[in-house]
């Protein structure tokens, strides 16, 4: 993956990130959960971060991101991850080739489906919060 981080850059990481959350926030079922981020710019550099070194980047924050508890907190359900991972993919294309596109969707898709397997293993087998909150 160091690979893949080194030929997107940096640069590019936060420029699809950025872009990414500008789609979030226009889009009629994702904007519902992300109403809740108060100060996007800090928001989005931790994101940036995240995807950086998820995709083999070196760390260049302290952040602990608690991925897991954060969307099972805010209802991750199947119907959300599928318009996210929709959103992304075409974010992704827009701003990379596809052999660059290809492995950080990938990387998304398979964190996207630990978040659901850890939301069914808290009692809510097709994702979302206690009380049909999505």
């Amino acid at each position: 993956m160091k690979d893949i981080a080194q030929a997107i850059g940096r640069a590019t990481v936060d420029a699809v990130v950025a872009d990414f959350y500008t789609r979030v926030r226009a889009h009629p079922r994702l904007s519902i959960p992300f109403a809740r981020v108060a100060d996007w710019p800090r928001h989005e550099a931790h994101i940036a971060h995240f995807w950086w070194t998820s995709l083999g980047g070196e760390r260049y924050l302290d952040v602990d991101y608690r991925v897991g508890p954060k969307h099972v907190e805010v209802g991750v359900t199947d119907a959300l991850l599928d318009d996210w991972l929709a959103l992304f993919a075409t974010t992704l294309a827009d701003h990379l080739p596809d052999e660059l596109a290809a492995p950080w969707y990938e990387r998304a898709a398979r964190i996207g489906q630990s978040l659901l397997f850890l939301a069914a293993f808290a009692g809510h087998p097709h994702g979302g919060a206690p009380g049909g909150r999505a």
